[in-house]
């Protein structure tokens, strides 16, 4: 029982961390005197951060060091990077200090999933993940009409207090057994690497999950395109509705609303995958998706593009659902953390790395209506993809995580 009530504390102060940050990043560096081309070059650079360190998180904490002990070193030295932030420093720190906190914050909702997949029974899965998005929602909102009065200096100190309390709640929590690659890897066909003595098959957990689950690699790749566009419009939505007139607040209801939506969103899309498949579910939410940007590249009125955060919010619960449990059904528990990594590198880590990168210079040089457009074409590339790749219906292991 007290495992359960942390890992509920856990999901909590995980929405208060993302929510009064993350919606605000782009027009905190903004107001810091970055141009766009610079905020995506720093926010690119954290993506590749990012990158590099959810997959060794996702290992250690399957193999090594257990998945509440690595989030708490990950929740800790998140809140020791951010919280420095605050500080005028020059550039090239803002660079340094934003990349560590990446670093760090890459492992937490890979191992938040993990962790409550792990911990509650299958069926909560959804009710406890949505308590993310409520949380995120508020604290967005709350955040945004604070900063209105205030500044955005409250927004460094706010996501190291949550960070901290995701940290204590996290010692809280039972551990699953280790994961124990040599097994894993005799049982999918890999002899050599199962038969030498202190050896296991290359890149370590990462590479017996995608040796476990070859189509595990086609999801990912449907997971990128889309998260391409998906993270353009993170980053850069916000600049918009600055640019034409919007203020903090209205950048918090634009993302605010959006989580709000995918509270109730959560709840049904079980119910939605167990009757169209988990493919179906994801290819109408990268639909939807895609049909939003197409909006964001007409509209000119902050409370018209605050509107359309509502179909991203049905879209996003979407997506989630139908890529943790796709996961949960291709790994076994004891890789669930590698595979939620795994999850999180591509959608935003590699698709970050590239939606900011491209995203900052095109959204400078040609404007916000080629980058919300390409957006739109990579999400119909994804639900393409996601149709053909994802599991056609929901099997048993998918039905006991399945919300709703």
């Amino acid at each position: 029982m007290h495992g359960v009530i942390a890992v509920r504390l856990i999901v909590l102060s995980l929405g208060v961390a993302l929510g009064v940050f993350y919606p605000f990043v782009s027009v905190i560096l903004r107001e810091r005197g970055f141009s766009a081309g610079e905020i995506g070059l720093i926010a690119s650079i954290g993506a590749i951060g990012f990158t590099i360190a959810v997959p060794v998180w996702g290992h250690l904490a399957d193999v090594r060091l257990g998945r509440p002990r690595t989030l708490q070193i990950c929740a800790i030295g998140g809140a020791v990077a951010v919280a420095a932030l605050i500080a005028p420093w020059p550039t090239i720190a803002v660079f340094v200090l934003y990349t560590t906190f990446t670093v760090f914050e890459s492992a937490w909702q890979p191992l938040t999933d993990a962790i409550t997949v792990n911990t509650v029974r299958g069926r909560e899965y959804g009710r406890v993940r949505l308590l993310t998005s409520l949380s995120f929602a508020i604290a967005t909102i709350v955040a945004g009409f604070l900063y209105d009065r205030t500044g955005y200096a409250p927004a460094y100190l706010g996501l190291a207090a949550a960070a901290m309390v995701m940290a204590v709640a996290a010692a809280f929590v039972p551990d699953m057994e280790r994961a124990d690659l040599r097994t894993h890897a005799g049982a999918t066909g890999i002899p050599s690497a199962a038969s030498r003595p202190g050896r296991t098959w290359r890149f370590g957990s990462i590479g017996v999950a995608l040796r476990h689950a070859p189509r595990l690699a086609w999801v990912l790749a449907a997971v990128t395109l889309l998260h391409i566009g998906i993270i353009s419009g993170f980053t850069f939505l916000g600049l918009r509705i600055t640019e034409l007139g919007g203020s903090p607040s209205q950048v918090a209801l634009a993302s605010g609303l959006s989580a709000t939506v995918e509270i109730p969103s959560l709840l049904l899309a079980g119910r939605v995958a167990r009757r169209i498949g988990l493919r179906g579910l994801f290819a109408a939410s990268a639909l939807l998706y895609g049909t939003a940007m197409v909006t964001w590249t007409v509209l000119d009125v902050p409370a018209a593009i605050i509107a359309t955060r509502a179909m991203t919010g049905v879209a996003f619960a979407g997506v989630i659902v139908s890529v943790v449990l796709t996961i949960a059904e291709l790994l076994p528990r004891e890789l669930q953390a590698t595979g939620q990594a795994l999850y999180q590198t591509t959608a935003f880590g590699v698709a970050a790395v590239i939606a900011n990168a491209i995203g900052g210079r095109l959204y400078e040089s040609v404007g916000h209506s080629a980058l919300f457009g390409l957006g739109a074409i990579l999400a119909l590339a994804a639900a393409i993809l996601g149709w053909l790749m994802f599991p056609h219906r929901t099997a048993g292991r998918t039905r006991e995580l399945a919300p709703g």
